[in-house]
């Protein structure tokens, strides 16, 4: 097999493997959306941020899967983190979906101020 064939190969399977964990996520994510829509203030769904959080919760879900998947093998040595890999992936989409929604909030919130006010609150807090 030639080198640069390999490399496309390998390549193309991580693009697969990421891919799948982000869908799996967003999948996660997105059955969260039957009980909690996210609605506009006049109770319209939000199709822009339904896209936005999804997308998030698929973020989630490549970033944190794996580590996730370590984490539960490690309390719970008989748990098949390969077998389950699917399962695990739509556990860590899911709280991306609140994560969002409390960054949205938190940058809805304060829109209104600059970087210098930011940076005083910051430093009220400290003390």
């Amino acid at each position: 097999m030639e080198p640069t064939t390999s490399a496309a190969a390998g390549l193309t399977a991580a693009a697969k493997a990421v891919g799948v964990s982000a869908l799996l996520g967003m999948i996660g994510s997105a059955l969260l959306y039957v009980a909690l829509p996210p609605l506009n203030k006049d109770g319209t769904f939000n199709k822009r941020e339904f896209v936005l959080r999804l997308a998030f919760a698929g973020i989630f879900s490549v970033v944190f899967g794996d580590l996730v998947g370590a984490g539960l093998h490690s309390l719970f040595s008989f748990i098949d983190v390969e077998k389950h890999k699917g399962a695990i992936d739509l556990m860590t989409g899911a709280p991306g979906w609140w994560v969002s929604r409390v960054v949205a909030l938190w940058f809805h919130r304060n829109r209104r101020i600059d970087l210098g006010d930011l940076v005083k609150r910051v430093r009220a807090l400290k003390g």
